[in-house]
């Protein structure tokens, strides 16, 4: 560097006070306390002799110039942070062009500056996107660690109140068998025990259904077999085909090549209608062309059965939490179909997936293909 370059170098040191005080009051907006002021002014000097120490030397303005950055970066807002420093920019250049010194020098000297600050800027804006990013990965992290713990809870919470409710429910039915037992005549009262163990029986169901929100293993888990899936798929259509023929909906089944996978049979039938059920409540809402189509594809890994229905689409308010328990799709639904339906999938270290295509709502099952030996096909 020349002797002119190092003179406009020793202007800029010996106004190093005033020059820090005129910058210092480009911050007075967003400094809260005498600390802070402080603060800022031990910052901007760091920041200034960088600046010194890139005209003087080179070589140093990158070690500098990052350990500087380093002491800056307690504004929270990228947007102020490089407005602040183009009006440092703007301050800085007026300094210069005021010494007295020739215009080659002062050119020179505004060229490194902006080289420095163009550095700075490019410097806060990667750091203040990592730091975004980080606080993103960390509330997400802590977003699915309070989703696992309240799975956590509610597991355990399902199999303690599936336990006190199957109880007193098994002690009732019971009873009401002893009663209509002891019955003499067979009258108006019949009647009455018919709509008693139909209630109990939809209150066993339910009771179920919150059993197989637990993620612990119990009496449901202990027969898991090998069996065709194509076929369990065609017996669940067939058993809503009453429905389907008179309401009108046109069906589309294909089943593919004959498919086996290794999982408790009624739990997948209880998945399977799930998914039937909810594609045919939506499928009612519509008054004419109703659609349903059901496919079963065997691919390299998996099976893969899709229900495609052209029923209105899942709320969007719902979308991202429905596999989540009482979380309902429909207006008078408990909540209990899909989140039980996520487990049992995961239990069988399958998935299952919403997605909006087109004019089709689509439900996706994915199985593991059996690996286990093909003995005990039923």
């Amino acid at each position: 560097m020349d002797k002119l370059e190092n003179h406009v170098a020793k202007l800029l040191s010996d106004d190093k006070e005033n020059i820090i005080k005129e910058l210092s009051r480009l911050f007075n907006d967003i400094v809260e306390s005498e600390e802070d002021e402080q603060c800022l002014n031990k910052q901007l000097s760091y920041l200034y002799d960088s600046y010194l120490n890139t005209i003087q030397s080179a070589e140093q303005s990158q070690k500098t110039l990052i350990y500087e950055y380093k002491m800056l970066q307690s504004i929270d807002n990228v947007g102020v942070m490089l407005s602040k420093v183009e009006k440092l920019r703007t301050v800085l250049v007026k300094k210069i062009n005021s010494f007295p010194a020739t215009k080659v020098d002062k050119l020179a000297a505004i060229a490194i500056l902006n080289e420095l600050l163009l550095h700075l800027q490019k410097e806060i804006a990667t750091s203040f996107d990592n730091k975004k990013h980080q606080e993103l990965m960390s509330k997400r992290l802590q977003l699915s660690q309070l989703k696992q713990d309240r799975l956590d809870i509610l597991s355990k919470l399902s199999t303690s109140f599936a336990h006190e409710i199957r109880n007193p429910l098994t002690s009732i039915k019971g009873f009401v068998q002893l009663l209509e037992q002891r019955l003499e005549t067979i009258g108006e009262e019949s009647k009455y025990f018919h709509y008693i163990y139909r209630e109990m029986e939809e209150v066993e169901q339910q009771v179920d259904q919150i059993l197989l929100l637990s993620t612990k293993k119990n009496h449901q888990d202990l027969s898991f077999k090998t069996f065709c899936l194509n076929q369990l798929l065609f017996n669940s259509v067939e058993s809503f085909q009453p429905i389907i023929t008179e309401s009108h909906i046109s069906l589309e089944l294909e089943l593919g090549d004959r498919a086996y996978i290794y999982g408790i049979k009624n739990q997948i039938k209880l998945v399977l209608n799930k998914l039937l059920q909810n594609a045919l409540d939506a499928l009612l809402l519509k008054d004419k062309d109703r659609k349903l189509i059901i496919r079963l594809t065997n691919e390299v890994n998996w099976l893969k059965i899709e229900f495609f229905n052209n029923g209105p689409p899942v709320s969007r308010m719902v979308e991202q939490s429905m596999f989540e328990p009482f979380v309902g799709t429909k207006e008078l639904g408990k909540g209990l179909g899909l989140a039980v339906s996520k487990q049992l999938m995961r239990k069988h270290e399958g998935d299952i997936c919403y997605i909006r295509e087109q004019e089709w709502t689509v439900f996706k099952l994915l199985f593991p293909k059996d690996h286990h030996s093909q003995k005990n096909i039923y």
